[in-house]
């Protein structure tokens, strides 16, 4: 590599990162989730590289070195959130998780069945892709499912939520939820790939669950409890490469990287110096995604233009919406909760955030998801997650108007 494409490529990181930092402060300032205006940010700075100043296409030197980054900032990531939906979220009532867990999950993968039909039916080459309908159609009820565990907890700790039942409920809830999506994406992404790449799905999860019961039970040992205990780094390292290596794997296998790195995340034990690697993987991993989210950006705007569909973003969003705040409110109320607990946990659940986009990437890398669809998607994630803040804080005055008006005059 000559020093010309290492100075663009520095120049470029520094912009992403940069770019990433601007969007999480104004997020702060907005009171939304940082993730939404930080991946919004990343996408059109990608789009401002190949337009403007000509950077970014496929074949663009040096841009294998981003994207290997982008990569691994992923699986870093996943590791930590496939880590964190093994934690509990304490003693709660079974039908009440049950219940918010069905709900938050069956309606919205009806109406992802549905927007499936309307694809398929109506939509042109730029939303109906090459894939096949059955995986498409299971591609999308996984994506309208999905509620995301990690931007969850950010919410529930900003507005301390986090020991409350409701907090502990949407929680336990979500983490459900996604266990059972990232097992029909791999389905998905399978049979994307004709009846070997189904076959092949189904082998990689039947060996994947030993597997992860034998890597849990090795680094329980006390070796390895000794090594994460006194080199953190070294753990650090050892599980990085693990997951890497994971991840190239079933990507080779047609499953993309991205259900590897969720395979290790499921190995590591709960608690104790591997959750506090898991942890220092998830920030290291937060810090490279936004390189992912640019280089997204740049490949839609320099491979295909023209692929804004806002009708596909209007119906994508509104089924979204309805189906997870409705079904949500009805599994929380035929789970004995209260109508003001029902909202909240209904709010909560609509959050998608990060775990969407990387359910939304792995369709997209399989070939499932075409571009303009894909884009449709990711605003639908978006302005979900960006609902989650406002729709909270709607519920509440709600609450304090009605209790006021409740409250005996002195």
């Amino acid at each position: 590599m000559d020093a010309l494409i290492a100075g663009t490529l520095a120049l470029v990181l520094a912009g992403v990162l940069v770019t990433a930092a601007v969007g999480r402060w104004l997020a702060g300032r907005l009171r939304q989730p940082e993730i939404v205006l930080e991946i919004a940010g990343c996408l059109l700075l990608g789009g401002v590289l190949v337009s403007q100043v000509g950077w970014g296409a496929p074949e663009t030197p040096g841009r294998e070195v981003l994207e290997f980054l982008g990569h691994f900032g992923l699986a870093l990531f996943l590791v930590s959130a496939a880590h964190g939906i093994r934690q509990g979220g304490g003693r709660l009532s079974s039908r009440a998780v049950a219940w918010l867990s069905a709900g938050s999950t069956l309606p919205a993968m009806v109406s992802g069945v549905l927007l499936a039909a309307w694809v398929l039916t109506v939509g042109g080459p730029d939303l109906r892709g090459e894939a096949s309908p059955t995986a498409l159609t299971l591609m999308l009820a996984v994506s309208l499912a999905v509620t995301a565990v990690p931007v969850l907890a950010g919410i529930l700790r900003d507005r301390r939520m986090e020991n409350t039942e409701i907090g502990r409920l949407a929680m336990t809830s979500a983490v459900t939820i996604d266990a059972v999506t990232w097992v029909l994406l791999a389905v998905a992404i399978g049979l994307a790939t004709g009846r070997d790449g189904a076959v092949r799905a189904v082998a990689v999860l039947l060996c994947g669950i030993p597997a992860v019961l034998v890597v849990r039970w090795i680094a329980r040992t006390k070796a390895l409890q000794t090594l994460a205990n006194r080199y953190p780094y070294a753990a650090m390292i050892l599980v990085a490469v693990i997951a890497y290596a994971a991840s190239r794997s079933t990507g080779g296998l047609g499953l993309t990287e991205i259900f590897g790195a969720v395979l290790v995340g499921f190995a590591l034990p709960g608690d104790g110096a591997w959750g506090r690697v898991s942890h220092q993987l998830g920030r290291l991993g937060r810090l490279l995604l936004p390189v992912m989210f640019t280089l997204t950006g740049a490949a839609l705007a320099a491979g295909v233009p023209n692929i804004v569909s806002w009708q596909a973003i209007v119906i994508a969003t509104v089924l979204a919406i309805v189906s997870k705040l409705a079904g949500s409110y009805a599994g929380a109320r035929l789970g004995a909760q209260s109508r003001l607990a029902s909202l909240k946990l209904a709010a909560l659940m609509n959050t998608r955030g990060l775990t969407e986009i990387a359910v939304l990437q792995a369709g997209y890398s399989a070939g499932i998801l075409a571009p303009g669809l894909f884009l449709a998607l990711i605003v639908m994630a978006l302005i979900t997650t960006g609902l989650s803040g406002p729709l909270l804080w709607a519920v509440d005055r709600h609450a304090g108007a009605r209790a006021a008006r409740l409250e005996p005059a002195s």
